[in-house]
């Protein structure tokens, strides 16, 4: 198929130009740097501390893999087609027998490869590291959260290909998806507040349809979704969406959150749903930028 050959030669130039391996041991260095400081200095040794442990350590990583990783798509992924339009290469690419949707889908391929690999590598690698720690570690937790986070970078990957096929420059591009990264970072939760207060006004919410409007708000944000997703391979769905409520990174609780979301969580905010919820931001993004590319002007 002609988007396999483009994904192809786009993971391939990523090697020559050294991007896998920069990403590839900064993900060891960061990955089993934070395994070593929170397993060997934190002590763990009898099953039930190696447990806690591990959720110290997942829920102290997940801080920063909600940075790095997306911000990693980012910078590997904004310019794979708006730099080719700039230099004139998309003319040759597509005088060969590939169509603009190959084009957008091999990069989408290619550039999910060149962020996720490196990510499995440091995790791999960190997994090494915590093999002499403690027999009591749950390392089918740890899979599902290496799993989630390469999940998380080829989100941002799709998020960005979408942009840059949107996207007339470099410029534009860089603009477009670093700007989703700081609404999503930055400036969600004002947006939460905003549309929950406006429709609280206009339709008398109850205290319980308040919080299940924030919820669903809060769960369209991808790096949301990707953190209670995490929550919840330590804890029930309900725990791990009520977390989403809490002050301080999750230290401070919510007791108000919780009694509007329970005592049972709904089916429309199950970790199943989440998941769908994050999925949303690779396909439609993608999507988009397709049938826009599918006009452009070269």
């Amino acid at each position: 198929m002609s988007w396999e050959a483009v994904a192809r030669k786009d993971f391939q130039d990523a090697v020559r130009s050294r991007w896998l391996w920069v990403l590839s041991a900064l993900s060891v260095v960061v990955f089993a740097g934070a395994a070593i400081g929170q397993l060997y200095l934190g002590g763990g040794q009898t099953p039930q501390q190696s447990q806690g442990l591990l959720q110290g350590f997942l829920f102290f990583l997940k801080q920063g893999t909600g940075i790095l990783i997306p911000l990693t798509a980012i910078v590997v992924a904004y310019a794979s087609i708006t730099r080719e339009r700039e230099s004139g290469t998309m003319k040759l690419l597509l005088a060969l027998p590939h169509s603009r949707d190959d084009v957008v889908l091999g990069k989408l391929v290619g550039r999910s490869a060149v962020v996720a690999l490196p990510v499995l590598i440091g995790f791999f690698v960190a997994f090494l590291a915590l093999l002499p720690a403690g027999s009591g570690i749950n390392f089918l937790l740890y899979v599902q959260f290496a799993l989630l986070t390469a999940l998380l970078g080829v989100v941002f990957v799709g998020i960005s290909i979408g942009v840059s096929a949107a996207a007339r420059t470099n410029q534009q591009a860089i603009v477009g998806a670093g700007g989703l990264f700081g609404m999503f970072w930055f400036l969600w939760n004002f947006f939460v507040s905003g549309i929950n207060r406006a429709l609280t006004d206009l339709f008398s919410l109850s205290a319980a349809s308040q919080y299940q409007v924030r919820l669903t708000l809060k769960l369209l944000n991808p790096i949301q979704s990707y953190k209670t997703l995490v929550d919840g391979l330590f804890m029930s769905d309900l725990e791990a969406r009520v977390r989403m409520f809490s002050m301080l990174f999750g230290v401070i609780p919510n007791p108000q959150a919780g009694e509007a979301l329970g005592p049972e969580l709904s089916p429309a905010f199950a970790d199943s749903m989440v998941l769908l919820f994050l999925l949303v931001w690779l396909v439609v993004p993608v999507g988009v930028g397709i049938i826009w590319f599918r006009d452009a002007d070269l």
